[in-house]
């Protein structure tokens, strides 16, 4: 099947768009599955919500700023990039919390992070998001997120994502 682009304003390019990773069983340092570009994409943000509390406590970043996580867990976001090299940059730790300070984790609590990073291997984003439109994802490259180290937490993942002005797709 072909591709084609269209003009800057059609709603393919307007839309912001969501894939869930689902949620994790039960272990540390859980990887979930890969997300594969299908054509140049933003990716805008990691929604993540706390299914059940963990049992550690974790100090990074959450979306709004450094928070002291009781009870819950860290989340990096994996973006491999594939080129004449591969390369691999990181997002994170982010913190699974809600507001700055100190936090107690509970089921039902969820951040929002907005990516941001324009390097392309080692840790990319350490903590708050100074730029708009995400990062790119070209066509082939995954994006994944890796969990903390807590063994009992249980959280769930989306990445929230737009496909780039111009970019090819395939007709529908």
């Amino acid at each position: 099947m072909s591709q084609k682009n269209m003009a800057y304003d059609h709603p393919t390019y307007l839309a912001t768009l969501s894939h869930g990773f689902g949620q994790n069983a039960a272990g540390a340092s859980t990887n979930f599955s890969k997300f594969v570009a299908f054509t140049t994409l933003q990716a805008l943000s990691i929604m993540a919500a706390a299914i059940t509390a963990g049992t550690s406590t974790q100090t990074a970043w959450n979306g709004t700023g450094t928070a002291v996580n009781i009870n819950g867990d860290q989340f990096y976001g994996i973006h491999v990039i594939n080129g004449a090299a591969v390369t691999t940059a990181t997002h994170g730790p982010f913190s699974l919390s809600t507001g700055t300070g100190t936090i107690t984790t509970t089921a039902g609590m969820f951040t929002r992070v907005q990516l941001s990073g324009t390097g392309t291997s080692g840790n990319v984003q350490a903590g708050t998001n100074t730029a708009d439109f995400g990062i790119v994802l070209n066509p082939g490259d995954t994006f994944h997120i890796l969990r903390g180290t807590d063994a009992t937490a249980v959280s769930a993942y989306a990445l929230e994502y737009a496909v780039a002005q111009f970019a090819n797709v395939s007709p529908h």
